[in-house]
């Protein structure tokens, strides 16, 4: 029997702003370029691999900066979501509804809020960007499967 060789994944944080819309959470995501080198045209969560010994944390904020010019201020720690290849650490954040103005996208096309319903809705979301917004959901507005 041949053993699967060991390989390391890959470790990104992600952050997903939300604000509360009455009892409705919108999740600001960005919608990835044609030149991404994966996923081109999808919407994602804003955020990035770490670099060196970068805890997620410190490669949250990083990515965060260079991507939305922005540093989160009260994120929370949400899960952690392994793959075959990767681990996603996912942050929450609730953010005001000036968020728009407070941001400056440098990556991807733009980003926006969406609600779950509009989500749920799309062929063009990722799907671990879908699994991921889900669980969100489930836990923002107290629902059960």
């Amino acid at each position: 029997m041949n053993a699967v060789p060991q390989q390391t994944k890959r470790e990104i944080a992600d952050l997903v702003p939300y604000r509360m819309k009455g009892d409705v959470p919108e999740y600001y995501l960005q919608m990835r370029d044609g030149n991404a080198p994966t996923c081109p045209n999808m919407l994602a969560t804003f955020g990035g691999g770490l670099e060196g010994d970068e805890t997620h944390e410190q490669a949250l904020m990083r990515e965060i900066q260079e991507e939305l010019v922005y540093t989160p201020l009260r994120q929370q720690y949400f899960s952690r979501y392994e793959h075959r290849t990767h681990i996603h650490h996912v942050y929450i954040e609730e953010v005001g509804a000036d968020f728009e103005t407070k941001v400056d996208v440098h990556e991807g096309e733009y980003g926006a809020f969406f609600t779950f319903a509009q989500i749920a809705g799309r062929a063009d979301v990722i799907p671990s960007t879908r699994l991921k917004l889900t669980d969100i959901e489930l836990f923002l507005t107290n629902k059960k499967l």
